[in-house]
């Protein structure tokens, strides 16, 4: 029973950043319009695969400010955060599996927005589902895939949805038609095609195979710079750093003491420093180029073999089958029983696909050791340009000791050395984060391996039972109506044979019409919570099992309640409004219940002050809305 909790929403800037947090249970945004209340639901949206771009010339404050946007999940026991420019390539999304704070120690996986889409699904243990249906204005057919976002429609009902007929999206045609099957994957109703499982089975496998080679070529790496042991790694890290801080305290120790000085280098000192500390930098590039040729080469030796296994299988399966010779033998008529000898020989023709295959493989094995070959020929050159400024390192170090002496700063070579220390330290501290960087990778990849198993677990069973039983779907629905109905009377309208959900269409009904079909605002927006309250019950239930385990919605007082502001009431039509105070806290009350199991955050402009303790942010309009210089985070780390 998998479920998402939001923990944090980052907004981030080269010079700006805010970060809000987010309780497990009911969260509230409230304050003024036109405050960015809205906009932190529609930021969360972008994160989790919103196709639309954010409008940045509406949100003018967001787009001086701010140029990605991170958000941290919880999913079970599991933190990962993505991230997703606002101005540049909006079409990935960036995904680090740790906790936003340690994104430093890890490596980004950027994929396009539907592999992240795949990703969460994963790990929210919820298979796609893909059937086919025919294009528009045509007899072909194609395949069309209903994914996270398809369910996120459950999750999250935006401003102009709630209270309205576009609910769900409703007034698309596309995105309608999907609509049941999104709701039948919630509820694990959907039938799979047998032919389809097999095929995703296979893809799993496929999966599995290609990340188990990739944690090969990262231990190889690790290997390669004798860097396998991570805690070993972790306490040189440690060590290093406070060597830099010994040497920086040093330094500004040294500093003080000569403050008074003047620092007059000649311009030859000036010109061997300079040159000492380019041909540092050259050292370590040259240094690292050959490590990561080295880790190269032994990717493609272990290539090499993987190739020669390959042809010795094919060599064998033609020696085999193709030059097989069957023994004279007699054969007797079976008409007249007369003997006659056989001299049938099976000497095949050599088959031309395994001969094309074997051949192919010979040009792999060739084109292969060829580079082998190149790389190897790179790496004694670079041994031998290393040694080459190696050389003059040392003459050079020589003579700055020279030149020091007459400089006229007595401890200008003391200072020399520091930083020349400090440079080297933070070089070699890089290389080990960068092997630590390697280490979560290879522990992340075995927890993508960890959800493919488990995701080829949830086929092969879905393989075992592949027809849903009917009694199982009427369970659901008769749970689901019974709580449907239980809110519909908490909301204060009269419930009979004509208030349910469809079986068949599975959206909500009242008094025989649909929530796309009722006019009153107050009653599709309390038919609506009433049908999102029931699926979460129904998660609660395992029923629900592919429901995210979360809510979002955006301004619950638009149809409720008295609206206010610091300014007076709001501009809108009263016949539009169902003046029910009593409904309006009896929904909070619903939500807060809710809140006891699943992650609920609400925005709106004047909550019941019953709910006033759950308000987790209070924007107001101009400069202490959601973009607010004063709580800048980078401005207090300065």
């Amino acid at each position: 029973m998998s479920q998402i909790v939001i923990q944090k929403l980052i907004i981030l800037g080269p010079r700006y950043k805010r970060t809000l947090d987010f309780d497990e249970g009911l969260n509230i945004i409230r304050g003024d319009r036109t405050s960015g209340k809205s906009l932190v639901l529609n930021l969360i949206d972008y994160c989790l695969g919103k196709k639309s771009k954010i409008d940045l010339k509406v949100q003018k404050e967001l787009n001086k400010h701010c140029d990605r946007i991170f958000i941290e999940l919880k999913i079970d026991n599991e933190i990962i955060t993505l991230f997703r420019l606002l101005k540049e390539k909006q079409t990935k999304i960036g995904i680090y599996f740790c906790s936003f704070s340690d994104i430093d120690e890890y490596i980004p996986k950027r994929v396009e927005v539907k592999e992240a889409m795949q990703l969460l699904m994963r790990k929210l243990n919820i298979n796609e589902y893909k059937r086919s249906k025919y294009k528009a204005h045509s007899n072909e057919q194609e395949i069309e895939t209903i994914s996270f976002r398809d369910i996120f429609r459950y999750v999250y009902i935006k401003q102009h949805s709630l209270g309205t007929d576009d609910f769900l999206e409703n007034k698309s045609v596309f995105v309608k038609n999907k609509n049941p099957y999104a709701f039948e994957m919630i509820f694990n109703l959907t039938e799979h095609d047998k032919n389809q499982l097999l095929e995703e089975i296979v893809n799993i496998k496929n999966k599995i195979i290609n990340l188990n080679k990739e944690i090969e070529g990262y231990t190889t790496y690790l290997r390669v710079k004798e860097a396998e042991d991570f805690n070993e790694l972790t306490a040189k890290a440690n060590k290093i750093e406070d060597k830099i801080k010994e040497q920086i305290v040093t330094k500004e120790s040294i500093i003080r003491q000569n403050g008074s000085n003047t620092i007059s280098e000649n311009n030859m000192y000036i010109k061997l420093k300079n040159r000492l500390l380019k041909l540092t930098n050259e050292i370590n590039d040259l240094h690292n180029l050959k490590g990561e040729l080295q880790t190269s080469l032994v990717s493609k030796k272990l290539l090499i073999v993987e190739y020669e296994t390959e042809k010795f299988e094919i060599d064998t399966t033609l020696e085999i089958n193709y030059k097989l010779v069957v023994p004279e033998q007699d054969i007797e008529c079976p008409l007249c029983h007369s003997t006659v000898k056989s001299h049938i020989h099976n000497i095949s023709r050599p088959d031309n696909m395994l001969n094309k295959i074997q051949k192919e493989i010979e040009n792999k094995i060739k084109l292969v050791n060829s580079i082998v070959e190149k790389e190897e020929n790179k790496i004694i050159d670079i041994e031998e340009s290393i040694s080459k400024l190696l050389k003059e390192q040392s003459i050079l170090e020589t003579a700055i000791q020279e030149f020091a002496k007459e400089t006229s700063v007595p401890f200008l070579s003391i200072i020399d050395s520091i930083n020349s220390l400090i440079n080297n330290y933070n070089k070699e501290k890089e290389i080990i984060n960068e092997c630590i960087r390697i280490h979560h990778k290879i522990d992340e990849t075995n927890d993508l391996i960890g959800d493919l198993d488990r995701e080829k677990e949830r086929l092969e069973k879905e393989l075992e039972k592949l027809k849903i039983s009917e009694d199982n779907k009427k369970e659901i629905f008769e749970f689901i109506n019974k709580k449907y109905k239980h809110y519909m009377e908490r909301l204060k309208y009269n419930v009979g044979e004509d208030t349910y959900i469809d079986y068949e269409k599975y959206i909500p009904y009242h008094e025989g019409a649909s929530v796309f079909e009722h006019e009153s605002g107050g009653l599709i927006e309390c038919m609506q919570i009433a049908y999102l309250a029931s699926i979460l019950e129904s998660k609660k239930e395992r029923y629900a099992v592919g429901h995210p385990g979360v809510l979002l919605l955006d301004t619950l007082s638009k149809y409720l309640g008295t609206i206010k502001t610091e300014h007076g009431e709001e501009s809108i039509q009263v016949e539009e409004r169902i003046n029910d105070p009593e409904v309006y806290e009896e929904i909070y009350k619903i939500l807060l219940e809710l809140g006891k199991d699943y992650q609920i955050i609400v925005v709106d402009n004047t909550p019941p002050k019953l709910y006033t303790p759950y308000t987790k942010y209070t924007f107001l309009a101009g400069e202490k809305g959601l973009i607010n210089l004063n709580v800048n985070e980078i401005k207090g780390l300065e």
